[in-house]
């Protein structure tokens, strides 16, 4: 499987496609006749414009290896999520293991890179998506993926980046200038229409049908104005448990901590050393603690289900990372669901 997702991040076949209107997968929230680019985001108190104008300025760079650090870390991210789904019984379609001999090159065969598919059936929404690494890996293995972001900008190259492989570009709906607060207003407002559907007609639909399986805010929650709105609003679209789905859906969560060492590494190091990333990239102060978030997401009735730190490996110039349970001092990632 991790050779599959490390397809997103390498050389790929290019796709002749032409743009459809009429199929777009890319929907802006403001149609309004101010069109202001880079600035353009959702009025949601947990979106910063400025971080939409850092993040936008970004867009045309966003799959480039050598400025974007995210791409050597999707894999690690995909594994502990594909791991903690199968573990906590989430998953039911594994339909085969895929075939790492070709080492996620598909020029031969293009019918390898699908596969394995452990996500088919579920939904899956990627909050603060920005170029689609992480979108594109859910959909390759098998997902619908909603992917949304405050700056339109990042979201149209996310979406014109997704062209490039016909096996996806149809199971990611991109929608640029949008929050996570303003899919949670939208989404209830559609569970009570379904509601009122089923008390008018007495159909047996689930109310909850709106909400995901799987949600991810991925390096995200250190650039919010109100990490608590965010986790609110991402709890609310998380699918409940139900008689049909008794374990409802996974939260994932992925940050930095706030220490020295993540100080020394992750904005010394990464920002002013190697240059890896742009400097005011990150915020110390904005970073979260695994402490912090569980008792975050604990307010809004979730629960931790796993944790695990994710730790270069050596020689560490190289950007190869690994899950490492003991080690949360700089980079981590976790899972959460409902209480029982």
């Amino acid at each position: 499987p991790k050779a599959l997702i490390l397809k997103s991040g390498g050389a790929r076949k290019t796709y002749s496609r032409q743009f459809s209107s009429s199929s777009s997968k890319l929907s802006s929230s403001s149609s309004s006749s101010s069109s202001s680019s880079s600035s353009s985001s959702s009025s949601s108190s947990s979106v910063s414009n400025d971080e939409v104008t850092k993040f936008s300025s970004m867009a045309s760079t966003w799959w480039e290896p050598d400025q974007n650090p995210l791409i050597s870390m999707n894999p690690t991210r995909m594994e502990f999520i594909i791991q903690t789904l199968q573990t906590n019984n989430r998953l039911h379609n594994i339909i085969q293991s895929y075939d790492t001999s070709n080492n996620g090159n598909n020029d031969n065969n293009d019918n390898n890179a699908y596969a394995y598919r452990p996500l088919v059936g579920l939904k899956a929404l990627d909050v603060g998506c920005g170029g689609g690494l992480l979108s594109e890996s859910l959909a390759r293995l098998g997902a619908n993926v909603t992917a949304i972001d405050p700056s339109e900008e990042v979201a149209r190259a996310a979406y014109e980046h997704s062209k490039l492989d016909p096996g996806i570009v149809d199971m990611i709906d991109y929608r640029g200038g949008t929050s996570v607060e303003d899919l949670a207003n939208e989404f209830n407002v559609n569970i009570n229409i379904n509601v009122n559907a089923q008390n008018t007609s007495n159909e047996n639909s689930h109310h909850d049908s709106p909400l995901f399986d799987v949600i991810c805010i991925l390096e995200v929650i250190e650039h919010a104005t109100d990490p608590r709105s965010l986790i609110e609003s991402a709890a609310s679209l998380l699918r409940k448990p139900s008689e049909e789905n008794p374990n409802g859906g996974m939260l994932f969560v992925s940050t930095i901590n706030r220490t020295a060492k993540s100080y020394a590494i992750a904005i010394v190091g990464g920002e002013y050393v190697t240059g890896k990333l742009p400097i005011g990239t990150h915020s110390w102060n904005q970073f979260k603690s695994p402490q912090e978030v569980h008792s975050l997401v604990g307010d809004y009735g979730l629960r931790e289900a796993n944790l695990s730190g994710m730790v270069l490996k050596p020689p560490f110039f190289d950007l190869r990372w690994e899950l490492n349970n003991s080690d949360t001092d700089i980079n981590w990632i976790g899972a959460y669901c409902h209480k029982q």
